[in-house]
């Protein structure tokens, strides 16, 4: 946890907090008792840790101490009331809550959580788990639940620890960090060194970080720009303008989905979601000074006409995309057709009846045009003599190419 309260002479004194720890603090020199700050139970003070996993500052519960059970920081009561809302998508096992991931996105959204009223907006310090509106899938509003509860205890592994997830096909239960990578950047490096070189995610994940800027894309759309990477960028676009439109720098967001990276012709590579429904994204305010968190909250979702629209276009991409007919080996059989003979039929006898004179039928064949023709004029004899034939007078030639009253003849 990130705060904790001075308790002196059985009297709670004021608010101390992690960030005074490293730099050896009164109350550490006059070994002052602390509190948790919101019940009775003993914490102590855990300095910054310095190696290959470097862990933050924070208080953690005495040895052999447990929140109250009122707590809103007690484990064991924020994982009943967890498993409870989630309608079977997070059981408890032992000590511990496991949260079942389903084989893909289209999946979580198959069943919405009815609630049991509208989020609660009075609590000062944002500690209970209420269901996010709109409505929110069982399995989303049971991460939003946990990635909260490990915000006020500045994300403390033996606090995460108690918190598993199932993936599709495994029986075996993994670390929390296997679903939700975040809020600092050496997480998201995890996932993006996951998807560039180790072994793919076969479930939908969840990056949770805090919106470092909100920018606009080629068609003045806003993108969430979440904490740097080394060497790449975090950052959740979409094509619907008004899931991103109440979401400002300095809000917390859970963004779960399929997440991949994409190395542009210019910058740097990114980490990137595309997000498609409202649920995949929740968004929150968090105070650390103050410890005072706002509900949270997601999105509107998408109304009937963008709905048929996103469809619509789907359909017509999948249509160009899909590859072309085989030509068949097989010619297609072409309508019957008339038969036309090139050259015609003789036609067929007729034989008379025995007791009618014989008649001769005209043959009806037409004869070629050579046999039609007069036969040669034979040779005169010579000596008769042949009359002299004129010269022809040539035609005289009209140079004009048209006559004023038509063609000449």
């Amino acid at each position: 946890m990130e705060k904790a309260r001075l308790y002196q002479n059985d009297t709670i004194g004021p608010k101390v907090f992690a960030q005074e720890i490293d730099g050896e603090p009164w109350w550490r020199h006059q070994k002052t008792p602390l509190i948790c700050l919101f019940c009775m139970t003993r914490v102590v003070s855990q300095r910054t840790t310095v190696g290959r996993a470097p862990r933050a500052a924070l208080f953690r519960l005495a040895r052999d101490r447990q929140h109250d059970e009122i707590c809103p920081l007690n484990p064991d009561e924020v994982l009943q009331k967890i498993a409870r809302g989630s309608q079977g998508v997070a059981v408890i096992e032992g000590d511990e809550l496991h949260l079942v991931l389903p084989g893909d996105v289209g999946q979580i959204g198959a069943t919405l959580d009815p609630g049991s009223g509208p989020a609660a907006t009075g609590d000062p310090f944002g500690v209970s788990i209420s269901t996010v509106r709109p409505l929110l899938p069982p399995l989303i509003n049971s991460a939003v639940a946990i990635a909260r509860f490990l915000q006020k205890h500045d994300h403390d592994p033996d606090v995460a620890a108690q918190f598993k997830v199932r993936q599709p096909g495994k029986a075996q239960a993994v670390s929390w960090g296997e679903f939700c990578y975040g809020p600092g950047s050496g997480d998201h490096t995890r996932l993006y060194t996951r998807l560039t070189g180790g072994t793919k995610p076969e479930h939908p994940v969840a990056v949770y970080g805090r919106v470092t800027a909100v920018e606009r894309d080629l068609q003045d759309r806003p993108v969430l720009r979440l904490t740097d990477g080394r060497g790449f960028t975090a950052r959740i676009r979409t094509e619907h303008s008004g899931f991103l439109d109440k979401l400002a720098a300095g809000c917390f967001v859970l963004a779960v989905g399929t997440w991949k990276v994409w190395t542009p012709r210019r910058g740097r590579p990114e980490l990137q979601m595309f997000a498609e429904e409202h649920w995949q994204l929740a968004h929150w305010t968090y105070d650390a000074a103050t410890g005072r968190s706002s509900p949270p909250a997601c999105p509107p979702p998408l109304s009937l006409a963008q709905r048929t629209f996103r469809n619509a276009r789907t359909a017509a991409a999948a249509r160009r995309s899909a590859p072309a007919p085989a030509a068949s080996s097989t010619p297609r059989p072409r309508p019957s057709e008339p038969h036309t003979a090139d050259t015609p039929e003789p036609p067929t006898a007729v034989v008379p009846p025995a007791s009618t004179p014989t008649r001769r039928v005209p043959n009806t064949v037409p004869v070629d045009s050579e046999l039609l023709s007069p036969p040669p004029v034979p040779p005169r004899p010579p000596g008769v003599p042949q009359p002299a034939t004129p010269p022809a007078t040539p035609r005289r030639t009209m140079r004009r190419s048209w006559w004023p009253f038509g063609r000449r003849r």
